[in-house]
């Protein structure tokens, strides 16, 4: 009997705990990185790009963003209605309409698509920051681009202690401490979009593990993703992982073949 009632207690405690377990409120994949652990040196646009003088008069859309901002509270509160989904599909409803955001729109655009990508780790919210600051720039005049860009910068890296993802290619250099102690950097270097290269350079002082995510643009099929001769999968879509320790001087070089890359 004593062994009967066990096994009863023992069924109910799983089930239990996989019930508390299913409804955990949900974690971040990822988080934005702080202003002051970058160094963003250059626009995403070539040198010489030509700007629009005046803004371009756009439609509010700031109610139906409203809606995507009260979810996003419940999460910021910890409130148990917060529902994922909901939010995902309320925010594809309204990318479409992205186009006709005015300027303070695509800000707000920008911080929901942002959480999203930290919450999701889904590389399509990341694409969709690329998408924005491309085409933002022949909407906007020079003064709203440039706030745009601000408004990107948190994710151009985003990091989950020492799991480091690279979301957008631009030169930028990422500095961190390491969770086991000692100082990180990661430079970022390309002249992306007129060119699909990009390489990764690490400086540490000493080796740490460290697992890098670098995005692969649903375009880029045959992509390569390529560190000390070893070429990883490069699936267009998703991220390229790399898990090991890394030193002073290890690289990654990224080819992107961007005569697939749909003019913005």
């Amino acid at each position: 009997m004593v062994l009967k009632y066990g096994i009863v207690f023992s069924v109910l405690l799983f089930v239990i705990t996989s019930c508390s377990r299913s409804g955990q409120f949900p974690q971040k994949i990822s988080e934005k990185t702080a202003i002051n652990s970058i160094t963003f040196d250059y626009s995403f646009l070539p040198a010489g790009y030509t700007f629009h003088n005046d803004s371009v008069i756009k439609s509010d859309f700031g109610n139906e963003l409203e809606e995507l901002f009260q979810e996003k509270k419940k999460f910021d509160d910890k409130n148990s209605t917060f529902n994922l989904t909901n939010l995902e599909n309320t925010w594809k409803n309204l990318q479409n309409q992205r186009n006709n955001f005015n300027f303070e729109n695509v800000k707000q655009w920008i911080e929901i698509t942002g959480f999203l990508l930290e919450l999701s780790g889904n590389s399509a919210y990341a694409s969709e920051l690329e998408e924005i600051i491309y085409k933002s720039a022949s909407i906007f005049s020079e003064h709203e681009y440039k706030e745009i860009e601000k408004k990107v910068k948190p994710w151009i890296f985003t990091k989950d202690l020492d799991n480091v993802y690279v979301n957008l290619f631009v030169n930028e250099t990422l500095k961190y401490d390491h969770s086991l102690n000692g100082a990180v950097e990661i430079i970022q270097e390309t002249n992306y979009p007129e060119s699909g290269k990009i390489k990764l350079t690490f400086k540490m002082e000493e080796k740490r593990y460290i697992e890098l995510f670098i995005r692969i643009p649903e375009w880029a099929e045959s992509a390569t993703v390529t560190e000390t001769g070893v070429k990883y999968v490069a699936n267009p879509g998703t991220y390229s992982q790399i898990l090991r320790k890394w030193g002073e001087g290890d690289s990654v070089e990224i080819n992107f073949p961007m005569e697939k890359r749909p003019k913005q």
